[in-house]
């Protein structure tokens, strides 16, 4: 692999410059690279630092992270961000957050939203992201033996000499422990300088139910909170998140007999049946005395009777629908101006210590809608005048989101603020204000484009145009979803049919220094490592070989290399595509589109038709759209529907150019000269002038 190594060493002796190019015709991307692998089955790369070093000098921009700081430097990395949400098994985010709010004498809590009433939600599914609140699991486990620590994993057996702490990342007062007898238990003090001072006797109170012993201690008053060290000693065995500020809730165990522990949880506050989630309210009128715990006294006075939240970490908002998988996230709260500004601060020094010019927030519509609440009781936010699950909390919430990206633009400086919207259109979806549009500098068109989109799908896809003409860069993405592989997952011809039309289809959206291509598979699952395929299982197969490095199976490097120019004018005699609004229309070479009360400005896309059926239609069932490069053409044939299976069987269709060209083959080749082509169903094809 010499060649490789020369072409790698030059790289870093020349200056990469964002405005330089990787291909003649469009700027490329990647999205969340990572994971590199030395490749199974290919013979151009010798290791996972060749595939890493072959991504370098084949995109523009990243959305993610090199994982090096230098590399990060010499390209435009948009890291990831998701600022709506802090995970519930806490992250490095919350843990720095913990430590600089502890600096400045400011309650973390109110990093977070809270139900200011008992709730009930309805969930399709309960995620196992979820064990980590709904099984009471510990943050850490640790066992003292002989002095030294060491994780403790039960089930195991104890001496009467050891010792267990259970590091949990909120505060309780009642645990569930299956063991031969109860413990006795003592409780974390937390000193002056904010790490823990000392032990306290807890004077806990056993039931015995079904083998498990149920302990519970009384707080006369809040417990606070500690960083996990103790007499100049960190209480951790590797876990990072302690290690970066995280405070943290600790009770010491031992039984003076020995025992075996099989287990050790927190007693669930939160309820799950019956496809419903019941979430305990906080309301600080029934917290006398401020000190963010509901006493037994204080909890039989309560002024509201319908906030039974005794903690109040127990009433944050949890999201219960739309979330990946394995996840658990809480909505970030951004109605103070304290958390914000250290909020802020948090992405300043992440985005330096990583390289980063920006990054991109993920999930932009996942806020407090009913595609995140689905609401059966209940509802009420406590530091919001509206119940969740609704679009006016989403786009009240999306305000202040806007507010808050625009003090992590000054405090960055960047300009490589993006925003992951998919097939989003801004200017019909009502939840999404003015405000939070206007802070992004670029967008991640996840999935935007896929071969079996149809032609309905492409009129009304005039807002990449639209955010084109503010002045904002897009990433679109072309995937192989519901293409031809997706059904033929054994066929090469078929992937790499996906991928060309992938290709023709981003080069009808293509904005010179606006928009940048990447090429992905039928999956939301990214990343820089091998391509998997399983004869017994293909739904789960991602390329028709196995132990290929992604992104460069994916990208058609090929076709890339030959240049088309750029996109030009719609030729002679030739009629133009039309846009497709809820409230209007417009020719796709006019700069102007009636959106509800709005005229909104494109950019001129200049698609034209080849065929149509019914001639005289704007809207066919059918047709063959084109658009001219300088040098080039692209050319598109689908019916009005996506995702027609049959169509990819259509009788394959001859239709006429308006010039000579040569087909753009996946290995860089030419075809001879051709006056017409012929097109199978959801078939795009690329083409490079004669004359």
């Amino acid at each position: 692999m010499g060649w490789l190594h020369l072409v790698w060493v030059a790289f870093f002796f020349i200056s990469f410059s964002a405005s330089s190019q990787v291909y003649p015709s469009t700027a490329t991307g990647w999205v969340l690279p990572g994971v590199w692998e030395e490749p199974l089955a290919t013979s151009v790369f010798d290791s996972a630092k060749e595939v890493k070093e072959w991504e370098v000098q084949h995109a523009d921009v990243v959305f993610g992270s090199l994982d090096d700081v230098a590399l990060n430097q010499q390209t435009i990395a948009m890291g990831y961000m998701y600022t709506q949400k802090f995970d519930c098994r806490p992250e490095e985010k919350i843990a720095w957050l913990n430590k600089k709010t502890a600096e400045r004498g400011i309650d973390v809590e109110n990093a977070y939203l809270h139900y200011l009433e008992d709730t009930v939600l309805s969930v399709p599914s309960v995620d196992v992201g979820m064990d980590y609140l709904l099984k009471g699991q510990p943050l850490h486990l640790l066992l003292i033996r002989d002095g030294n620590l060491s994780t403790a994993r039960p089930p195991l057996t104890l001496k009467p000499s050891d010792e267990i702490i259970l590091i949990s990342s909120y505060p309780f007062d009642q645990f569930d422990v299956v063991a031969d007898t109860v413990p006795s238990v003592m409780r974390s003090v937390a000193g002056d300088d904010g790490n823990i001072a000392k032990w306290t006797s807890s004077n806990t109170q056993w039931l015995n139910r079904q083998n498990t012993w149920q302990g519970e201690f009384t707080l006369a008053s809040a417990w606070l909170s500690a960083f996990p060290f103790y007499q100049d000693r960190e209480m951790n065995t590797g876990l990072k998140v302690l290690s970066r500020g995280l405070k943290i809730w600790a009770l010491k165990l031992n039984w003076p007999a020995g025992t075996t522990l099989s287990t050790l949880s927190v007693k669930p506050w939160i309820e799950a049946d019956n496809n419903t989630l019941s979430f305990l309210g906080w309301d600080d009128q029934n917290d006398r005395n401020h000190d963010g715990f509901i006493s037994k006294i204080e909890y039989s006075t309560r002024s509201n009777v319908n906030a039974s939240a005794r903690f109040k970490h127990q009433a944050r908002l949890i999201p219960a629908s739309g979330l990946w998988r394995n996840s658990c996230w809480y909505r970030t709260n951004f109605n103070r101006s304290e958390i914000n500004d250290l909020y802020g601060d948090w992405y300043h020094y992440d985005w330096q210590r990583q390289g980063l010019s920006g990054a991109y927030n993920d999930d932009m519509a996942k806020l407090l809608g009913e595609n995140q609440f689905t609401l059966i009781a209940g509802g009420q936010i406590a530091e919001l005048p509206f119940k969740v699950g609704n679009d006016e909390a989403a786009k009240f919430y999306a305000e202040q989101m806007a507010d808050f990206l625009q003090i992590v633009k000054i405090k960055t400086g960047t300009r490589w603020l993006a925003a992951n919207i998919s097939e989003l259109n801004l200017w019909e979806y009502s939840v999404w204000p003015t405000p939070l549009r206007d802070i992004m500098d670029v967008w991640l068109r996840e999935h935007y484009l896929s071969p079996a989109m149809g032609l309905d799908r492409m009129q009304r896809s005039w807002d990449s145009f639209a955010l084109a003409k503010l002045g904002d860069k897009s990433l679109i993405m072309a995937t192989t979803r519901g293409g031809r592989s997706e059904n033929n997952v054994t066929s090469s011809n078929a992937w790499h049919k996906d991928i060309e039309t992938g290709l023709a289809l981003y080069y009808f959206f293509n904005l010179p220094k606006v928009t940048y291509y990447h090429s992905w598979n039928q999956t939301f699952i990214y990343g820089s490592n091998n391509t998997q395929f399983d004869h017994d299982n293909r739904g789960s197969s991602n390329w028709y070989r196995q132990g290929i490095p992604k992104n460069w199976a994916y990208q058609p490097t090929k076709m890339l290399d030959i240049s088309i120019g750029y996109p030009s004018k719609i030729p002679k005699g030739y009629k133009p595509v039309y846009w497709k609004s809820k409230q209007g229309k417009a020719k796709t070479t006019e700069t102007k589109l009636l959106v509800g009360q709005e005229k909104v400005s494109l950019h001129k896309a200049n698609w034209f038709w080849l065929y149509r059926s019914g001639w005289v239609s704007e809207f066919p069932e059918e047709g063959v759209m084109a658009r001219q490069y300088s040098d080039g053409l692209v050319v598109y044939r689908a019916p009005q529907d996506r995702n027609q299976a049959s169509y990819f069987h259509s009788k394959p269709l001859r239709v006429s150019l308006p010039g000579v060209y040569r087909r753009v083959n996946r290995d860089g080749s030419l075809s001879a000269p051709i006056h017409y082509i012929e097109l199978g169903g959801y078939e795009g094809a690329v083409l490079k002038r004669v004359r």
